[in-house]
């Protein structure tokens, strides 16, 4: 555990990428993603103005970007879970234990099935506080916040749009959220990647996998670059 720390620690940060001014990447891809039918355009507008809220709404719940974390490590006893999947599953034990209590209220105290409610409620609070003690772990590292963005696209179900959750192919490793368009001429294929600042940041995904700088796309290509509606 302390060797992989303190690889963690002298290595580049997971996300690392630069953010000057557009280069030629980000260049690229906005031509591509101008030449796209305009449906296409529409919904990437649709995605990047939920993905701006979603970030914004994650901070504000206490997120940290850049986190780096040893939750990340798989364990078999206790497997990593993204932080999106620990708020539902704390969520949803607390809603069953809501229901059982509820169920209770409405039995015959003297009856056999009583005492058994009684022990199942007993067994689901012990669930329920393993779940919340879970979900209190530091969240923002790379793989809550592309599990997270993930899922929010994919929600969306978008027409012109696939939506996967990649890892690098080079270390050191990192994850986002990559959307890419139909197999148009080229092909346009976009990193959705908050980690490193808590901005909705957006790259040229080759540019974001292969680690080279010029690769963000500035927020105007989308709010202003963008139809708002089609014509």
């Amino acid at each position: 555990m302390r060797a992989l720390l303190l690889v963690l620690l002298i290595a580049p940060a997971a996300g690392a990428v630069d953010l000057e001014e557009p280069g030629a990447p980000a260049l690229h891809a906005r031509d591509a993603i101008q030449a796209l039918p305009v449906e296409a355009r529409l919904e990437l507008r649709r995605m990047y103005l939920s993905y701006r809220d979603q970030v914004a709404k994650r901070l504000e719940q206490g997120w940290t970007p850049a986190l780096l974390s040893d939750a990340v490590i798989e364990d078999v006893d206790d497997p990593f879970q993204p932080a999106r999947l620990l708020d539902d599953s704390a969520k949803n034990r607390k809603k069953f234990l809501n229901d059982q209590e509820s169920a209770l209220t409405k039995m015959d105290r003297d009856s056999p099935e009583y005492g058994r409610q009684l022990r199942r409620i007993e067994a689901e609070t012990e669930v329920v506080d393993r779940a919340r003690k879970r979900n209190t772990r530091e969240k923002g590292i790379c793989r809550d916040w592309s599990d997270d963005v993930w899922y929010l696209l994919t929600k969306m179900n978008p027409d012109s749009w696939t939506v996967d959750d990649r890892r690098r192919s080079s270390r050191p490793f990192h994850t986002a959220a990559v959307a890419c368009s139909p197999q148009e001429n080229p092909t346009v294929c976009l990193a959705f990647d908050p980690w490193t600042e808590g901005k909705p940041s957006v790259y040229a995904y080759g540019a974001w996998d292969a680690q080279e700088a010029g690769g963000r796309l500035p927020a105007e290509y989308f709010l202003h670059g963008l139809p708002e509606k089609a014509p």
